[in-house]
């Protein structure tokens, strides 16, 4: 199906192009979201009408993009503290909407998790290696270094978790006390009403 684009798409092209596309993503994603219309006559001559308004859209993003590139480029590295065991080993693994946060807090960029793509998952102490596509012209790479807040030993995560199951298996025995209590309080009572 033939058709041409209102907003860039990374995977298709810019605003303005005409692209063909199969009739399922066409039907099912780019015209219910208004990405993109079907190249009639009519619509390809509304296209050479608009094309200078178009481009020049796509010149204010590419240059937004490019501002915020240098943004992000002043940032030099993105250092990330966690808790960390000693091995090494990340508690719970960094995520691409961590790094889309952590951007906005220290630069003031708004970048689409979708947009970060990473060279390795970031599950141990180290440095790894952000690609970062701002548009289908601007991307950009930046160092993530992830750093030990706090060193936690495998002893003390061993001992808490004794600890808590000590103190599940009191409660159980507690509540189990405490059921036996109320039976046997029913007893003398259907003995008292006879």
């Amino acid at each position: 199906m033939k058709l041409i684009l209102k907003k860039d798409i990374q995977t298709l092209g810019e605003s303005g192009e005409i692209v063909e596309v199969k009739d399922g993503y066409a039907r099912n994603y780019l015209l219910p979201q208004n990405l993109a219309e079907i190249a009639t006559e009519g619509a390809l001559k509304n296209r050479e009408k608009n094309l200078e308004r178009i481009k020049q859209q796509a010149e204010k993003l590419h240059q937004e993009a490019l501002t915020q590139a240098g943004k992000i480029e002043k940032l030099g590295k993105l250092r990330i503290e966690v808790k960390a065991g000693e091995n090494g080993k990340l508690f719970g693994a960094i995520t691409t909407r961590r790094l889309s946060e952590l951007l906005l807090e220290q630069t003031g960029v708004d970048v689409d998790r979708r947009n970060i793509s990473l060279n390795n998952p970031i599950n141990l102490i180290g440095e790894y290696k952000m690609h970062i596509k701002l548009t289908s012209k601007v991307s950009i790479d930046l160092p993530v270094e992830a750093a030990a807040s706090e060193i936690i030993r495998e002893e003390t995560i061993i001992e808490e978790v004794e600890e808590k199951a000590e103190e599940m298996e009191e409660l159980k025995a507690a509540e189990s006390s405490e059921e036996e209590v109320p039976a046997e309080t029913e007893e003398k009572q259907e003995e008292s009403v006879e």
